[in-house]
């Protein structure tokens, strides 16, 4: 896992393909400590498991937690998931740096 950090911001990278109940874990460790703005960059990830997913919503109830740079499929699951809700998503490192942009599933529907 990479972690690249300033002053102001945190930012995980986890380099393996896949994140399950270990990585996850392992996540959940490093981000427990944190205390600044903290964002996961999900570049070289191409897919996730459900305990990833559970770890997120767990977290997001007590940090605020930011995620970009994500593969389609995965974002296809958080909008299922409704993790847009808990979570920030965001295209891009520089959108969740300058905290714009934000991706949000709207769920039109027709009346």
């Amino acid at each position: 896992m990479e972690i690249r950090d300033n002053d102001k911001i945190c930012i995980f990278a986890p380099l393996g393909g896949k994140l399950d109940n270990r990585e996850s874990q392992r996540l959940l460790k490093e981000i427990s400590s944190e205390r600044r703005q903290i964002g996961i960059d999900l570049k070289y990830v191409y897919d996730c498991t459900i305990d990833f997913i559970e770890t997120l919503k767990t977290v997001a109830m007590t940090k605020q937690i930011s995620i970009f740079n994500i593969p389609s499929d995965i974002f296809v699951l958080f909008n299922v998931m409704r993790l847009d809700r808990t979570v920030n998503l965001y295209v891009s490192e520089l959108d969740f740096e300058e905290s714009q942009r934000r991706l949000i599933n709207r769920e039109f529907k027709l009346v």
